[in-house]
């Protein structure tokens, strides 16, 4: 079993910061995932349920078991990722002031743990794992709601089944759409609140809509992507310490599975008080049609 925070302050902290963690990984929905609290070592293997689009219904001549296949595989995912981020305080930085020094800083190292988990999870979506893109390499001041029917289009060109879509889209596409006068006209009541207000578009042409401004400098101009479950798996589990920390724990949300370890230790030398947060993941290609690029020109 993982273990099990117990100091009150250490339980405050950790809750505090899942929230951001969550948040900042929101996207993986996109994609199939097997995400536990459960301990693993690096290296590990971790099986991902990938489910693709079923086979046709067949008229009955007697027999109920004939063409019940489904495209269902089994991804194996090897947890050969291991990123942490380490934050501090000393004794006077906490006594001086009135705000949770050590709550703040173990949140913003949170968040940016994420993001880097994140990043490195999209630096997958190549062009060798998923071909041509879904259209013309596009710029940002042209990517429209027209656009978008055009990624749909080839989406279905594909057979992507046509539940379970996403969009994911860097920050100055998804910005440029916001402007689209179809998009903005769909900004009514009661839905104008999220969109001219938060600036969110939550879906649209059947695709739930992802902003993101991390996706990777690699040399692949990549823009965004469609996406349907079966084409990325991706795993995370708790890397239990063999060291013996002050305090060492799983912090999981218990609904999705996400989970990142967390470490307290204290430095008696200098006084200080040190926070470890990290994420033991990995992630493998699956279903080639399952994501379809968007690229810059």
């Amino acid at each position: 079993m993982a273990n099990t925070l117990t100091n009150v302050n250490d339980i405050k902290v950790a809750q505090n910061a899942l929230q951001p963690f969550m948040a900042a990984l929101t996207p993986l929905r996109a994609f199939s995932t097997n995400f536990s609290p459960e301990p693993a070592d690096k290296l590990d293997t971790v099986r991902v349920p990938v489910v693709g689009a079923p086979s046709q219904s067949s008229d009955f001549a007697g027999n109920y078991t004939s063409a019940a296949d489904s495209t269902v595989t089994v991804i194996p995912v090897q947890l050969n990722r291991h990123k942490f981020k380490t934050v501090h305080v000393t004794a006077r930085e906490a006594a001086e002031t009135a705000l949770n020094v050590l709550e703040t800083l173990v949140a913003s190292a949170v968040k940016q743990l994420a993001q880097d988990v994140l990043q490195d999870i999209f630096s997958e979506i190549t062009a060798a794992n998923y071909g041509v893109p879904a259209i013309p390499a596009v710029a940002a001041s042209a990517f429209d709601y027209k656009k978008i029917l055009a990624v749909r289009e080839a989406c279905s060109n594909v057979k992507m089944p046509v539940t379970d879509r996403s969009l994911v889209l860097d920050g100055a596409y998804y910005t440029n759409l916001l402007g689209d006068e179809i998009v903005a006209k769909s900004f009514m009541a009661p839905i104008a609140q999220p969109g001219v207000v938060e600036a969110q578009i939550r879906r649209l042409a059947g695709f739930d809509i992802y902003e993101t401004v991390i996706l990777p400098e690699n040399g692949e101009k990549l823009a965004g992507f469609a996406a349907h479950p079966s084409g990325l798996a991706v795993a995370m589990r708790y890397l239990a310490p063999v060291a013996n920390y002050d305090e060492a724990g799983a912090v999981t949300d218990p609904e999705t599975g996400l989970t990142f370890g967390y470490l307290r230790y204290t430095e008696i030398q200098s006084n200080r008080i040190f926070v470890t947060v990290e994420c033991l993941y990995g992630f493998e290609a699956a279903i080639g049609d399952g994501i379809q690029r968007i690229v810059k020109p």
